[in-house]
């Protein structure tokens, strides 16, 4: 692994045939075969290794041949400087200052190629919006233990120690949106949920009174779409639907589900808090997107592993803390409305790449475009992203514009394909096809949707089904044509129910 990032500045897992080779051949002499200072001896070194490797049928000719044809690699790639000062301010902190002088050695839960990817990836980030006073935080975690693995608090730490990933209280916009569903999702005293994923919201005109004044949430857009399901009100992240689930279960239960879910900043219980309205920071979001990424587990943050002292036995400053806080079924139901956003949604440029197949996520936008948010997340690592201005200025930027870049960079540089491991459908979740009616008139079965068990629809309901399809849509074209078409049956529908009835 060290002599992979020293020779070709990559992870052993990213390395070729010709590379692997390569390294296997300098073993026997490291200094007399090293490419950097014998490239001659290091090729023919190599060669030999992919003409062993031949004959043993351990790869083809042809592949020999072609790995053969390699450069040697001249240029060396020495470990990058580290900075990680606002990791530091945080792991001091949670050892306190009465360490001795000397003497102790202190383990952290800092992963160096992820917090250098960080800081490369919020560095260029920045550099692409020309603009010296945005300013930008990243947290990486692993959801399973609570371990902080990468932390960048803002542009410059030099010029200002204020660290936005654990101190600033932003609003998060639509990034609170799974918090909203996890709570019209779960069962409540063993009743059943208040909407399912194949629910049907209204995206239409809402006018609200508060003791403030009239609220009228809209969409970022200005249009309105209609009845959409959950689902698709998630993966495209409209705000109407949203607020008329937080207005059906209350905004008091949703308070309820982010404290299960580890926020502790104060949240306000009126109707916009569905759409983020209350500030938090990015650690608390990163942390309760933990809670879904480790299929409803909440872990306790820590920076700290142990500290030791030469001769004397090791001592724990933060033992894991991992406790049940939602049920994983519903965890899984919200997961895979965010692999659709980034399938087919409001994150799709995550996955432009082609590999991150599977990865769930969540953009964030607030109110004005004053923060710019991206949370993604797989079964072991948690990556989320805010950007925005100290003085609260509007960026005029969404969290796909603004956010999303820096999370699919960090993504790229510090993951490979095998870090991916699919979510498992936990048992409580089925699977079947989902019914929409409207009016008095027939079903009309949709494609397959996730449902607790027990409360997805009967066959009586939707009637017969013939293949699942979640697969995200490639062509646009085709998805406008069968949203039109899907809207045109809806009508038909209806017009039939009223003819039933008279009218």
């Amino acid at each position: 692994g060290a002599a992979a990032r020293y020779f070709f500045g990559k992870d052993v897992r990213r390395l070729t045939l010709a590379e692997s080779a390569l390294l296997a051949a300098t073993i026997s002499a490291p200094n007399h075969n090293a490419p950097n200072r014998h490239p001659d001896v290091a090729r023919e070194r190599r060669d030999l290794v992919l003409q062993l490797m031949a004959d043993q049928r351990r790869i083809t000719p042809s592949a020999a041949e072609q790995a053969s044809r390699a450069d040697v690699p001249t240029r060396t790639h020495p470990a990058g400087t580290l900075d990680g000062r606002n990791f530091r301010d945080v792991a001091l902190a949670a050892i306190g200052r009465h360490l001795p002088a000397r003497g102790v050695a202190v383990y952290t839960t800092l992963d160096a190629t992820l917090q250098r990817a960080a800081e490369r990836s919020v560095e260029h980030g920045l550099d692409r919006l020309r603009d010296s006073g945005v300013q930008a935080a990243l947290v990486a975690i692993d959801p399973r233990n609570g371990d902080v693995l990468a932390m960048v608090g803002g542009r410059d730490y030099g010029a200002s120690q204020f660290n936005r990933a654990t101190t600033a209280l932003r609003q998060p916009g639509s990034a609170f949106k799974p918090v909203v569903a996890l709570t019209a999702l779960q069962r409540l005293d063993n009743h059943a949920p208040a909407f399912t994923l194949a629910s049907i919201v209204d995206d239409e005109p809402l006018r609200v009174e508060t003791a403030t004044g009239p609220w009228e949430p809209g969409d970022y857009d200005g249009t309105f779409r209609g009845p959409v399901t959950i689902r698709e009100a998630m993966e495209q992240s409209l705000n109407v639907p949203f607020a008329r689930i937080g207005l059906a279960v209350g905004p008091e239960q949703i308070v309820a589900t982010a404290r299960r879910l580890g926020l502790t900043s104060s949240l306000d219980a009126v109707p916009s808090l569905a759409l983020g309205s209350s500030a938090l920071t990015l650690t608390e979001l990163v942390r309760a997107y933990g809670v879904l990424a480790a299929g409803g587990d909440l872990a306790t943050p820590r920076t700290i592993l142990r500290r030791e002292r030469y001769g004397d036995t090791v001592q724990i400053d933060a033992a894991m803390s991992v406790s049940r806080v939602i049920d994983p079924a519903v965890a899984y139901l919200v997961t895979s409305t965010l692999q659709g956003v980034i399938a087919r949604g409001t994150g799709r440029a995550l996955s432009a790449e082609g590999h991150l197949d599977g990865i769930a996520g969540k953009t964030g936008t607030s109110n004005n475009w004053r923060d710019a948010w991206f949370i993604a997340y797989s079964t072991s690592l948690v990556v989320g992203v805010w950007v925005g201005y100290d003085d609260d200025r509007s960026l005029h930027m969404t969290g796909a514009a603004a956010a999303l870049p820096i999370v699919a960079q960090f993504l790229a540089e510090a993951t490979t394909d095998d870090d991916w491991s699919p979510f498992e459908v936990p048992a409580g979740v089925t699977e079947a096809p989902a019914s929409v009616t409207e009016g008095d008139g027939p079903s009309e079965c949709s494609s397959s949707e996730f449902f607790l068990a027990g409360t997805e629809p009967s066959e009586a309901e939707c009637g017969p089904f013939e293949s699942p399809n979640l697969e995200p849509i490639r062509d646009w074209g085709a998805a406008l044509e069968l949203r039109a078409r899907k809207l045109i049956e809806r009508l038909i529908a209806k017009q039939w129910g009223w003819a039933r009835r008279g009218r």
